[in-house]
C-alpha cells in the first residue's frame, strides 16, 4: 500500500474511535438529562423508575444513532438534537 493510502486509512480510524468515544459521552449525558427531566415533577419514584427505563432503552440508541449515521457527524448532531430535547424538559417540568 502507498503511504499516502496508509496515512488516510489511519486517520479514518481515528476519526472513527473519536466518533465512537463522543457518541457515548453524548449519549449517556442525554440519558441522564431524560432521567432528570422526567424525574423532576412531583410524583415520587414513579417518574424515576419510568425516566430510567427510557434511558436504558434509549442509550443503546442514541449510540448507535450518533455512530453510525452515513453522513459526517450527522448522527452527532441528531443525539445532540434529543439532549437539547431534553434539557428543554428540563426546564419546562422545573
Amino acid at each position: 500500500m502507498a503511504p499516502d493510502r496508509l496515512a488516510r486509512t489511519a486517520r479514518l480510524n481515528r476519526n472513527r474511535v473519536a466518533c465512537a468515544v463522543v457518541a457515548c459521552l453524548l449519549a449517556y449525558g442525554v440519558a441522564r438529562l431524560l432521567v432528570a427531566g422526567i424525574a423532576a415533577g412531583t410524583a415520587g419514584t414513579d417518574r424515576v423508575h419510568l425516566g430510567q427505563m427510557i434511558a436504558l432503552f434509549g442509550l443503546p440508541v442514541m449510540v448507535v444513532v450518533g455512530f453510525g449515521a452515513w453522513k459526517r457527524h450527522t448522527g452527532l448532531l441528531l443525539v445532540a438534537g434529543c439532549g437539547g430535547l431534553a434539557v428543554g424538559l428540563r426546564l419546562f417540568a422545573a
